[in-house]
């Protein structure tokens, strides 16, 4: 029998695969992903070490599939780009979003989509031992917009001993664009308020 032409499984198609079925079930198995692609276990570990490559490879995917960030003219303007374009994908993949956040990052060209940030921040004055700060900021707003705001807790009693409360819950009405650009705002102006101020943490 001749053999296949071209291989079954790449990792791009492992990635592919992986956000599929985390979009579909909220959870990636290895032996759950080698049904879904159609291929026996042993196929998947011929490309992949096991689940937390396989969520990396997923992370670089999504990233890859992202509007491109590109080089910014200052610091502002790449955390703008950044948290928005973040949100924009992680509210396409919120079921995959768990996952991401307890796999370490270990892909060279993911890193290299924050690179901008980090090259735009330096230039903007901040140092370095808050850059990384920023960007794990940037990524945990994208992250809570991404999933919205939770089911509110209400009730006669609640009402009746907690009147603030229960007014941001009766004016509260979430849209991911308009959260998305009040976040830019406040992340940005805290950002400047910091760089600005001696001693800052």
């Amino acid at each position: 029998m001749a053999r296949p032409k071209t291989q079954l499984l790449s990792a791009a198609r492992i990635a592919d695969g992986a956000i599929e079925l985390v979009d579909r079930t909220g959870d990636v198995q290895m032996v759950q992903l080698a049904r879904h692609l159609g291929v026996a276990p042993s196929s998947l570990y011929s490309h992949v070490t096991g689940r937390a490559e396989v969520i990396d490879l997923a992370r670089l995917r999504m990233l890859e599939r992202m509007e491109s960030v590109g080089p910014a003219h200052d610091w502002r303007e790449a955390v703008a780009n950044l948290l928005r374009r973040l949100t924009a994908l992680y509210a396409r993949h919120r079921r995959i979003l768990p996952l991401l956040s307890t796999t370490a990052v270990a892909c060279d060209r993911s890193i290299a989509v924050y690179e901008p940030m980090f090259a735009a921040l330096i230039d903007g004055g901040f140092r370095r031992d808050q850059l990384r700060l920023v960007v794990a900021m940037v990524e945990f707003q994208a992250f809570g917009l991404a999933q919205g705001l939770p089911a509110p807790v209400m009730s006669d009693h609640i009402r009746e001993t907690l009147p603030a409360y229960t007014a941001s819950v009766d004016h509260s009405r979430y849209d991911l664009p308009t959260a998305t650009e009040f976040s830019v705002a406040m992340v940005i102006g805290g950002l400047e308020a910091i760089r600005t101020r001696p001693g800052a943490p």
